[in-house]
């Protein structure tokens, strides 16, 4: 074989069929996952077809791990790619990195993450997806460290490791989601508006949001939780409340569209009324905001991309028929209040650090975060090189949106110091590779649409 490239590693993400995602044809998912996949996708299956496509998952977690089917990119006389693990994974391996006779992800990320071959690395610490919401998710929140721990420790039917589960999700369309408890002022608001939500706060409730100070409010978001989660009286305000607000003669707002949108989707259910005591957020394409622990969330609709620690810890609290677990929902929500945390929980909005014309990156900050999103746009009619430098940190890629009339070339560090020239890359949209970092791209796009690239990376902790 005449040409090769290193440290560029193709791999095959892993779907989700989750009942909330979108069917068919629509899914953003399945598109990326058609295109991508193309040689182990039966895309005519009609039964396929008509499946919901939720998540499309590009990382390492026991449950889904992606399989690597180049460990070096190799092209021969004739110009075909072939496989060639041996020069990438030379002593690398270590249990539970066979895949059905493929190779994981995680043997791949031991060796670029540190440019050593070293069998008691960890292996990818972060988990990319790509999410298509056809209806919403369940309310749900996901440990801090030493919550997630102790419950891992505990067999807690919803953790599956130790760690905790901050997200990131940056939108690629309209996206919808509650995410955090909202102002007191808020709340108060829509129960003066509608008397059956005030109903089921109670007179009490209402009483102390009107003379709330610092130090209680969080005993009082506690309150107002284990009201509407645990009285069953309220459950008979619901039918009230959704008549209510389809009867108002004001346009709904977004809190009240998506109260009915919750109820069309969940019938008589009191989660419906978290409408109204979390932050209702719509953001735009390219818009980011993040998720720390210990915060109640649901996403609506919509599509985006999200990174979060390669975990997959849940606690759920409503909306949906899977099992919830109230008592440690609210013990969680207890552990921000015991140490102080802050209420309400505003939306924590991620702003895009340009880091070239072509490229932004998304990074969080919190402490709990210790990942990052780069988007790489390549525009109609140019070309662009980057050198994708983050420290030792690989990056796991998808591509997004590209034309007939792209052409990807690569070189990582090590061929551009043996000369080596660039070599091009035969990905098309969908494809999911995982490069080292001071790998350099150069895209040439001679199409009437753009090139878009989404990278996940750890973050580097000595950057400047």
């Amino acid at each position: 074989m005449e040409d090769t490239i290193e440290n560029v590693n193709k791999i095959i993400p892993v779907v989700r069929n989750y009942d909330w995602g979108v069917n068919g044809k629509l899914s953003l998912v399945r598109k990326l996952y058609i295109h991508g996949c193309a040689s182990t996708v039966n895309s005519t299956d009609n039964e396929l077809e008509n499946l919901p496509y939720a998540e499309l998952w590009i990382g390492d977690h026991d449950s889904a791990p992606c399989r690597v089917i180049s460990g070096v990119i190799n092209k021969d006389d004739h110009g075909n790619y072939g496989i060639s693990f041996e020069e990438a994974l030379s002593d690398t391996k270590s249990p539970g990195d066979n895949v059905e006779g493929d190779i994981r992800l995680s043997m791949l990320y031991r060796k670029l993450a540190t440019g050593t071959s070293s069998k008691g690395l960890e292996g990818c610490k972060i988990l990319m997806k790509v999410l298509s919401i056809a209806k919403p998710l369940s309310l749900q929140l996901h440990p801090d460290p030493e919550s997630a721990l102790q419950l891992y420790m505990k067999n807690h039917p919803g953790i599956s490791d130790n760690q905790a589960k901050p997200e990131m999700s940056v939108a690629l369309c309209r996206f919808r989601a509650l995410c955090g408890l909202r102002p007191l002022e808020q709340i108060k608001t829509y129960a003066q508006r509608y008397p059956p939500f005030a109903k089921m706060l109670g007179n009490d409730i209402l009483s102390s949001i009107s003379v709330e100070t610092n130090e209680n409010v969080g005993e009082l978001y506690m309150q107002i939780c284990k009201r509407i989660l645990l009285d069953t009286s309220v459950i008979q305000e619901i039918p009230l409340l959704v008549e209510a607000v389809k009867a108002s003669p004001n346009k709904c707002d977004l809190s009240e569209e998506i109260f009915l949108i919750l109820n069309s989707n969940y019938g008589v259910d009191v989660s419906i009324s978290f409408a109204f005591l979390l932050n209702c957020l719509e953001i735009e394409s390219g818009e980011a905001f993040f998720i720390p622990p210990n915060t109640l969330h649901s996403y609506i609709s919509g599509n985006c991309v999200e990174l979060m620690n390669n975990s997959d810890n849940v606690i759920r609290c409503g909306l949906t028929s899977k099992k919830t677990d109230i008592d440690t929902f609210l013990d969680l929500i207890n552990v921000e209040v015991s140490k102080g945390g802050q209420f309400p929980q505003a939306v924590a909005h991620v702003n895009p650090i340009c880091i070239s014309p072509s490229v932004v990156r998304y990074s969080p900050e919190h402490p709990t975060c210790s990942f990052e999103v780069w988007k790489f746009v390549v525009k109609a009619n140019s070309q662009v090189t980057h050198l994708f430098d983050n420290g030792h940190q690989p990056f796991l890629c998808v591509v997004m949106e590209t034309n007939s009339h792209v052409e990807i070339y690569g070189r990582s560090v090590l061929d551009s110091n043996k000369g080596s020239t660039y070599v091009r890359l035969p990905f098309i949209l969908g494809d999911c590779f995982f490069i080292s970092s001071g790998f350099t791209l150069d895209v040439i796009n001679k199409g009437t649409t753009d090139f878009v690239l989404y990278l996940g990376t750890e973050k580097w902790i000595h950057r400047c």
